[in-house]
């Protein structure tokens, strides 16, 4: 088949697909557009067979009674006691549009506490390991008096040792029972409602196709739009909450994104793609640490993921942690010799121990994989200065 042909079909099999798309999705805004107007007409009654519409909810919280009414219902005035909290049936788009956001607040607050959990315990973290660990190269910068004040302090870390790891090992047990009693009381596993039928979940994975392409069109905002009904069809869909995610990135909104990311690591705890995407946003964040004890997290999945170690490698640079960021670049180097990233990272950090030399070589095995690598010609150049002066 000639190349013009193959085009031509391409383009037409596109709009078919295309097409089909936005009649389906044309279909859910007017299903939206009536449920808002009118309720859902094939919602029916199902109390002592009366098979009528429903034309009335109670959102009394302390009702005990059927929530969901027709006139038949209405008639025997089961609500009378609180007939204020008694709504038309059109009002559950609001209602649960509201109750969406109240539920995305709520757990845009509880990663607010984690995220400031994690802060708390970096800085313990990072505390320890510059009052108790020192490098070997820093000793011959030492004096005696220092010297003798890292030995006392160094000497009691051993008896520290125990009570901190008793007293963490404690919080984090009592922390834990908390959200198990958290998780009983709000009967998070009694809920039933929530089904999707496989045409949604068809529908869903069309959608994200097609949304996915945007992305790598970098038509982000595009994407999202697509992603959303999506979402819309099946709010499970990984693939779609993780593709917004990274469009959101894309887009340079990193706290946006880290939101939308919560959502599937709220569902599935172990989605390495959501975990390393976390771990980007935060690092363009310049939380370092933070960004490390995602990655990490990714790299108990798996412990030979390229990305997460180069990632991980960068994050200590930034940190200044030039040895340790070797470390984990040579772990990555091990998997992939020629990972571009690994290979500039790993010359960036050697150029900061003056090491120019070693750094330039460790460049140029990045410059003969790409040429163009703006950032290995950057630290090269800085390099050749410094071993000029």
């Amino acid at each position: 088949m000639p190349v013009n042909n193959i085009i031509v079909f391409n383009n037409y099999f596109q709009q078919k697909q295309d097409n089909k798309i936005r009649t389906q999705i044309s279909k859910l805004d007017l299903q939206n557009k009536q449920m808002g107007q009118q309720g859902n007409q094939k919602l029916k009654c199902q109390q002592d067979d009366h098979q009528d519409d429903i034309e009335t909810i109670c959102y009394n919280q302390f009702c005990q009674d059927f929530r969901l009414n027709c006139f038949k219902c209405n008639k025997r005035k089961i609500h009378l006691d609180h007939s204020n909290d008694v709504e038309k049936i059109n009002s559950l788009i609001g209602f649960i549009e509201n109750t969406n956001k109240v539920c995305d607040n709520l757990i845009d607050d509880l990663n607010s506490y984690v995220e400031n959990l994690n802060q708390s315990f970096s800085q313990l973290k990072r505390g320890i390991r510059l009052k108790y660990s020192i490098q070997k190269e820093r000793l011959i910068n030492l004096s005696s008096k220092q010297l003798h004040d890292y030995l006392n302090s160094t000497i009691t870390l051993i008896e520290y040792k125990q009570s901190v790891k008793q007293i963490i090992s404690a919080q984090a047990k009592k922390l834990t029972h908390t959200f198990n009693n958290l998780y009983e009381q709000l009967q998070l596993l009694s809920f039933n409602y929530y089904q999707v039928d496989s045409s949604s979940i068809k529908l869903s994975e069309d959608l994200y196709d097609k949304g996915f392409d945007l992305f790598l069109k970098t038509n982000y905002s595009e994407a999202i739009d697509i992603l959303d009904m999506s979402i819309q069809f099946n709010p499970k869909n990984y693939l779609s909450l993780g593709c917004k995610g990274a469009c959101l990135r894309k887009l340079n909104k990193y706290e946006d994104a880290i939101s939308w990311l919560n959502k599937i690591l709220s569902i599935n705890p172990k989605h390495i793609f959501s975990i390393l995407e976390k771990g980007k946003c935060l690092r363009l964040l310049n939380q370092y640490e933070d960004a490390i004890i995602w990655l990490d997290q990714a790299l108990a999945i798996d412990p030979k993921h390229v990305f997460s170690l180069s990632q991980k490698g960068e994050c200590l640079r930034m940190l200044k942690k030039y040895e340790e960021a070797i470390f984990w670049l040579d772990q990555a180097l091990a998997i992939d010799p020629k990972d571009v990233f690994s290979l500039s990272e790993k010359g960036a950090c050697l150029r900061q121990l003056n090491k120019y030399e070693d750094a330039i070589c460790w460049l140029d095995q990045a410059l003969a994989i790409n040429p163009k690598h703006v950032f290995a010609i950057k630290i090269k150049e800085f390099c050749k200065q410094e071993l000029s002066q």
